[in-house]
């Protein structure tokens, strides 16, 4: 992660903030997400491994999650991140993935998580909607996201 000081700020932030309140990592988890039985027939808190991996400082959430966490602490989300600051790491940090599921007759499944103009924003939404009349191949999809990769980034992951 390019902005690793951003990261290792907001998990100093949340660290912060789960000793205040007394919350370990499953009870945060626990606060957000619920709990669930797991193979072993116990009862665990959903989401546990998310808090361990922003606690490290290896990433940050997302906007979605980001406001999860602040209303389980208590908090505005700009007191955990600032709102320049989780811009400008979603928008350095894009999350991008196309994975070809098996048994999806052709089709893939996109994830992109990442701040972009309303202009982008419309654009793939356009894409999108012409998929459900002209279904696109993994490579029309792959160079598609490629041309539109921000500061010349490789968007494309295998």
């Amino acid at each position: 992660m390019r902005n690793k000081h951003l990261a290792l700020d907001f998990a100093r932030k949340l660290q912060r903030l789960m000793d205040e309140r007394e919350l370990t990592q499953s009870g945060l988890a626990e606060k957000i997400w619920g709990r669930y039985v797991n193979t072993e027939g116990k009862r665990v808190a959903r989401g546990r491994d998310r808090i361990c991996v922003w606690l490290k400082g290896k990433s940050v959430p997302d906007s979605t999650n980001l406001e999860k966490l602040a209303e389980a602490l208590g908090v505005e989300t700009t007191e955990l991140m600032p709102v320049a600051i989780a811009e400008k790491v979603h928008r350095d940090e894009a999350d991008w993935s196309i994975t070809q599921p098996r048994d999806s007759d052709g089709k893939v499944f996109v994830q992109i998580s990442m701040f972009v103009s309303p202009e982008v924003a419309h654009s793939i939404h356009g894409a999108l909607i012409r998929d459900q009349r002209e279904p696109w191949s993994r490579d029309r999809l792959a160079a598609w996201m490629h041309d539109h990769a921000l500061d010349g980034e490789e968007p494309y992951q295998q």
